[in-house]
């Protein structure tokens, strides 16, 4: 049985990529609330964070999974919307954001 392996694409919803999150320490670069009671983060239609001194309100959120496991050790270039190193991946968390003013 495969595991889960996912990254999350935060996407402007006019179509702009904004960033590829690999690991919990490049989701940690987005500023959400935490509960109180459990210190977990959600993110959901509605949740404002914040990314590289922006701020976002999310108006979507899907779930995609591919046919099989992307391996991103092929050396082929570089993600400039991921903050760290890429790491392979099965699923997607598409989170799409409009600007707060």
């Amino acid at each position: 049985m495969e595991t889960l392996k996912m990254r999350i694409l935060i996407q402007h919803v006019q179509g702009a990529d904004i960033a590829y999150l690999y690991n919990r320490e490049a989701f940690d670069l987005l500023i959400i609330d935490k509960h109180e009671y459990d210190n977990s983060q959600f993110v959901e239609v509605g949740t404002k964070i914040e990314y590289d001194g922006r701020k976002f309100e999310v108006k979507s959120v899907n779930l995609k999974l591919y046919p099989e496991t992307y391996e991103m050790n092929h050396g082929k270039g570089i993600n400039l919307y991921s903050p760290t190193e890429q790491a392979d991946y099965n699923c997607q968390l598409g989170v799409f954001v409009d600007n707060l003013d």
